[in-house]
């Protein structure tokens, strides 16, 4: 009762500060358009459904680079953080092992993290730099962004070249990351040129970080630091008024020294140093991300037609320690390679009348290459190399093929009330072949193994019926669904093992039921959203252990279904302006995320489980003054924001051995700037307290090699001068 409680007081708290000057001389709110629809541009509070929108302009000012600095402020977002580049991203609740649950986008580019072979999340760590703004689109999105945007969807949409001015933009920051050895240092660059008045423009962006890092281990001090070098080109031809074409391509290159945990005792259960890591070998992450899109958009009196086509490549290279396992200095390393090409065509009406319509196609063709090798080290550099004779690898190739339609008709029954319903026809198709472990030496067992296949079509809906009583406050109530593709286990080193594990896994699926209002009072300036939901969870994807008869330490791990989940939330916006230049939100989420029936194993978990890594209950509190200077010359603002996130556990079941319960823990960041016509300077305080709480578990093997410990990242102090025109 004491998250109710906690809830019931920070709104009281919060409320008579919002209510408390409704005569005063208010500013308006600022209004944020969106594309979350795919109907063309909207007002945000327009949308009868669950989104929230970060500007560009917002990010810069909190200093914000990546996920983690802004997910806090979104309410039911969660993640599961295994470090940079290894990241599964929690929506409402909905967690499980397999792809992911949230869908990812860059613009119109599918850049979902698809989580075949490690589980762990592994959603790409794009990097905020000349963005628009990052739209969460809440609940399930399957009709009109299809599989994986189980429990929503994330867009990141990039800045476009602007076809009547130049413009330019700079940064450069100074970071000291308490624990760090040296400061770090970040700096962006953007500027678009028109090069055919009103009719063709480029831009360009840059992006360079080194983050410097507070984890040591025998080889270095400050292991965990992140370099990331992007670069991203826009280009936009606009020959008529109707018609527009842009093009866009971009690349990001992120390499970490070594993981971001710490380990409490070594190899040998010794204990060890503060943030010191047990890893006997040197351990890099690589991360290269390039992306390509062409979109090309017509505008007629009675429609807009949108055609859009995609590339998304990544290739990783995850390294983990082996010492523990197989002998001393010894690594395994895990290249990955993946192809995933996208297309999509659909057009949204803007006929005179009560009937709206939105019909779309979409295919996708996916590759994807993935090598598990063990490799020894040196024992002096912890590098590891090649050494003929000695190996023991793995090979997987996967094919994936995806063909959708989607429609959703929506109908004006009065001027006040309207009525959408959605549906999406989905096929796919998914083809693996895996090399048989090859032994030591050319040691029995190696071979290609047979090809295993997996496919699955079906059709989902959706629901919506909103009210908008006055200007200023809409209610829907809507019913979704989500669903997120099946897929095959890799047999070949079970079968040398003599142990069985299922070929493949089916779709899990949920229905979403939900119930919002929207509303702004005194002409904008105060603004309040709430929606409660309940989502029903079916055929969870789960994460299962094969034991071999031969070897009961002898473990191999597969996907299957297991039960379902029932998952009830609230959610609650608020945003008020009460004094001109003051800006104060109170941002909450309550969440109950159980198992609703035992698992096919019911040691793996129960009816009554809590979804691992879910909190019951987060909020923000932010404000923010802002104010002229020197006789209105410069403008200086200072704001804060505290967030609170609950505890929560790492598995399924609370008697699991594996089982870790994560500390609830609050963060406090403050900042603070001064901003002319052209150029601007802002100071950051991350992690104000230094709070230094557990937020995930890292586990090479279970039981064998020593737990690793991923902190918050502790209080950083950044500067940042910004020059623009």
């Amino acid at each position: 009762m004491s998250h109710y409680f906690k809830f019931i007081r920070s709104t009281l708290i919060a409320l008579p500060i919002l209510f408390a000057f409704p005569t005063l001389a208010f500013s308006q709110i600022e209004e944020v358009v969106v594309t979350a629809s795919k109907r063309g541009e909207a007002n945000l509070q327009d949308l009868p459904f669950s989104v929230q929108a970060l500007t560009g302009e917002r990010l810069n000012a909190m200093g914000a680079t990546d996920f983690d600095d802004f997910f806090r402020l979104v309410p039911g977002l969660a993640v599961f953080d295994q470090g940079p580049g290894d990241k599964r991203i929690i929506l409402r609740g909905v967690n499980a092992t397999g792809a992911g649950t949230v869908g990812l986008y860059l613009d119109e580019v599918i850049i979902t993290g698809e989580n075949a072979q490690d589980g762990g999340g592994r959603q790409p760590d794009i990097k905020l730099f000349d963005i628009e703004r990052v739209e969460v689109l809440k609940g399930p999105q399957g009709t009109t962004f299809g599989s994986s945007s189980l429990s929503g969807t994330i867009r990141y949409i990039t800045k476009k070249p602007n076809l009547e001015k130049m413009e330019f933009n700079a940064s450069a920051s100074l970071r000291d990351i308490d624990g760090a050895d040296d400061l770090s240092g970040q700096a962006e660059l953007a500027f678009s040129v028109p090069l055919i008045a009103d009719q063709l423009a480029i831009r360009f962006a840059g992006f360079y970080l080194n983050d410097d890092g507070f984890i040591d281990n025998r080889f270095e001090d400050g292991v965990n630091s992140d370099e990331t070098v992007a670069g991203r080109v826009s280009l936009l031809f606009t020959p008529s008024e109707e018609l527009s074409i842009s093009l866009m391509a971009m690349v990001q290159d992120m390499e970490t020294d070594g993981p971001y945990y710490f380990n409490r005792v070594d190899n040998s259960g010794q204990p060890l140093p503060p943030n010191t890591q047990a890893d006997l070998t040197r351990n890099p992450f690589d991360d290269e991300t390039t992306i390509y899109n062409a979109t090309v958009e017509y505008t007629a009196p009675f429609g807009t037609f949108t055609g859009t086509a995609s590339r998304f490549e990544r290739d990783t290279v995850f390294n983990r320690d082996a010492s523990a396992a197989v002998g001393p200095f010894s690594v395994i390393t895990q290249p990955k390679d993946r192809e995933l090409n996208s297309y999509e065509v659909r057009f949204a009406s803007a006929w005179n009348g009560p009937l709206q319509v939105l019909v779309g196609a979409f295919a996708q063709q996916e590759q994807r290459f993935f090598q598990s090798r063990i490799l020894p080290a040196d024992p002096q550099t912890g590098e590891f190399m090649e050494v003929p004779g000695f190996s023991l690898d793995r090979n997987v190739s996967t094919d994936v093929d995806e063909l959708a339609f989607f429609g959703e008709l929506s109908f004006d029954i009065t001027d006040q009330l309207n009525l959408t319903g959605g549906l999406r026809w989905f096929d796919f198709e998914i083809d693996e072949i895996a090399d048989a472990v090859q032994g030591f030496s050319g040691a029995p067992g190696a071979g290609v193994g047979p090809e295993l296949s997996f496919g699955e079509s079906d059709v989902i809906g959706k629901l919506n019926l909103s009210w908008q009583p006055s200007d200023s406050m809409l209610l829907y109530a809507q019913w979704s669904q989500g669903f997120r593709s099946g897929g095959t286990n890799d047999q070949t080193a079970a079968q040398i093992a003599d142990v069985v594990i299922p070929q493949g896994f089916g779709s899990d699926s949920l229905d979403n039921y939900e119930f919002g209002i929207k509303s702004d009072w005194y002409g904008g300036r105060l603004v309040t959203n709430a929606s409660l939901y309940y989502i029903d969870w079916s055929d969870i994807q789960i994460q299962d252990l094969a034991q071999s008869p031969d070897d009961e330490a002898l473990f191999f791990p597969f996907r299957a279904n297991g039960g379902g989940a029932d998952i009830t939330g609230l959610e609650l916006e608020i945003s008020a302006n009460p004094l001109d230049g003051l800006e104060l939100a109170f941002l909450a989420n309550w969440n109950n995320a159980e198992l609703s029936e035992d698992n096919p194993i019911p040691t793996t978990g129960r009816d009554g489980d809590d979804i691992p890594y879910t909190p019951e209950f987060t909020f923000t509190v932010s404000a923010e003054h802002s104010r002229p200077l020197f006789g209105g010359n410069l403008r200086g603002f200072l704001g804060a924001d505290v967030n609170y996130v609950d505890d929560r556990s790492t598995e399924l079941r609370p008697d699991n051995p594996l089982n870790l319960e994560l500390d609830s823990y609050t963060l406090v960041n403050v900042r603070a700037g001064v901003e002319a016509d052209s150029w601007s300077a802002i100071l950051t305080v991350k992690n104000l307290a230094d709070e230094d709480t557990i937020v995930d578990v890292f586990r090479i093997i279970p039981g064998l090699t020593p737990d690793g410990f991923i902190p918050l990242q502790p209080r950083t102090v950044t500067l940042t001068l910004r020059k623009f025109f």
